[in-house]
């Protein structure tokens, strides 16, 4: 799980969901002291903390403000209203599943929040740069492995009260086909093989043996010196324009498909290279994986927003905003 993503995802949702918003609402006094603490709502008894609330909107603002969203203006201030509302909304679910998960003693699996914990610490670039992301936020790591575990716990009753959500090979086939045109490549893209060896005469001893009818594959696995195709077969995959080396890319842009190359010089060695196929859009293989994941993903949030709904209702929730 990614918190940084998390929080950039859920600003961009509240900025679509705020944008023509017209309504004028008149300025109200934000929390409430209650039992010496300065508090923003109560879940059936459970305080949500101002200072918590806060933290999460200057999160969320920072994060629209840096998708060019101005709060400075009039229209900013009833969007920065609107905000409001959608993050505490988002914590009082998050407070309520909670709940729901204590009660279906639903907790973190083994070595769970060590193991999120390590990701985020890579993904950041190491621990003390997740530290600095942290400060960055207005979270020490007490706090911030409080908000982790809590994320991570609501994940899992999330997964256990949408466990018979599926989406079949037939849902990923309807939705490619019926959307097509998202998966449409901003330019042509090539696909490519090649052999890199260090001198122009292994090469031309490699072309010799290829123009005589030897698989360009095995003599990739056979001589290659790129750690990184070699055993592929000498396979690049697919790439687009700017990608490539320029010496490179300008011989493989020129070859039609199934064409060899003479050999190519770079900074890396001597390449022979054979063009392997072309594309202007993803293929439904290409894609099948993702869009079945996305799908997934889509359907157990609406089947949990439905939990969420009812738990809402059967709920005493006040709110001091």
């Amino acid at each position: 799980m990614n918190f940084k993503i998390k929080v950039i995802s859920f600003a961009v949702a509240v900025l679509i969901g705020i944008s023509g918003c017209g309504i004028i609402q008149k300025e109200t006094t934000e929390g409430k002291i209650i039992d010496g603490k300065e508090v923003i709502a109560v879940v059936n008894g459970e305080k949500i903390l101002k200072s918590d609330f806060d933290r999460q909107v200057k999160q969320v603002k920072s994060a629209l403000e840096a998708n060019g969203q101005d709060f400075s203006t009039d229209e900013g201030k009833k969007n920065l209203k609107e905000m409001k509302e959608k993050v505490l909304e988002s914590m009082i679910k998050d407070v309520l599943a909670l709940q729901q998960a204590k009660k279906q003693n639903v907790t973190l699996k083994p070595n769970q929040l060590e193991e999120a914990e390590s990701q985020l610490e890579a993904y950041h670039g190491g621990k003390d740069a997740l530290d600095n992301y942290l400060k960055q936020q207005g979270l020490d790591r007490k706090t911030f492995e409080k908000v982790l575990k809590d994320q991570l716990i609501i994940n899992n009753l999330k997964e256990k009260l949408t466990s018979d959500v599926k989406v079949t090979d037939e849902d990923v086939k309807k939705y490619y086909e019926s959307n097509k045109d998202m998966f449409k490549l901003p330019s042509p893209e090539i696909r490519a093989s090649h052999i890199l060896v260090a001198t122009e005469e292994e090469a031309q001893e490699i072309l010799a043996q290829i123009k005589a009818g030897k698989d360009f594959a095995e003599l990739a696995k056979k001589y290659s010196i790129d750690p990184g195709t070699k055993d592929k077969g000498g396979d690049l995959g697919y790439f687009g324009k700017g990608t490539m080396d320029p010496e490179f890319e300008k011989v493989v842009f020129s070859l039609k498909q199934g064409e060899v190359s003479q050999p190519v010089k770079t900074k890396f060695g001597y390449h022979i290279i054979r063009v392997t196929g072309e594309r202007t859009s993803l293929s439904f293989d290409d894609v099948k994986d993702y869009i079945k994941k996305n799908l997934e993903s889509s359907r157990k949030d609406e089947e949990f927003n439905k939990y969420l709904d009812e738990w809402q209702k059967q709920s005493k929730i006040e709110k001091y905003l």
